[in-house]
């Protein structure tokens, strides 16, 4: 891929590439627990619904997506031990301290499949959600988008378990906040 295709791609997730030969993404929000690293940047309405019309959803079909509370996510190994991450596990806490999960990849392949979303459509969905259960081996990485299931108001913090061969683990990213634009 080229670098216009992908600064546009950056653009769209809600990141911006640096030129740094080491080519790393800015993140708003990065957190570091021992060797991972869980990082995040918000995503806007017009940019998820720009990005899913691109790749085959009709703009009122990927509405309800768009509108939801949505990041790009990043997480990364850099130890030498396996970890293991179940989205399911994973929560948005407001300042009130009420819990808000995320949505699984799943669900929302269930909503496009009882209104016929196309299947390339749908499998262009799939390639670009943080996937619901990953297992990192040491040096493995993975980014893509999540969602929330209901709307926090203000800042939150996002509690992420993650499992490795010591036990179970958090890392904590605080203040973040839905992007409505």
């Amino acid at each position: 891929m080229n670098a216009r295709l992908l600064t546009l791609l950056a653009l769209l997730v809600g990141v911006s590439l640096s030129a740094r030969a080491d080519g790393d993404i800015e993140w708003r929000h990065r957190a570091t627990q021992g060797a991972v690293t869980l990082s995040a940047n918000p995503i806007g309405t017009a940019a998820r619904r720009s990005f899913y019309t691109a790749r085959g959803f009709a703009a009122e079909t990927i509405r309800p997506y768009a509108l939801a509370c949505g990041f790009s996510l990043g997480m990364k190994n850099s130890g030498a031990a396996t970890l293991s991450t179940r989205l399911a596990d994973w929560r948005a806490v407001g300042a009130d301290g009420r819990a808000v999960r995320l949505r699984l990849p799943a669900e929302w392949d269930q909503q496009w499949a009882s209104t016929h979303v196309p299947e390339a459509a749908r499998i262009a969905f799939r390639w670009a959600q943080f996937q619901a259960e990953n297992i990192f081996d040491a040096g493995d990485w993975i980014m893509g988008m999540a969602t929330l299931e209901a709307p926090l108001p203000g800042s939150f913090r996002l509690v992420a378990l993650y499992h490795d061969e010591k036990g179970d683990h958090e890392i904590v990213l605080d203040k973040l906040a839905c992007n409505h634009d």
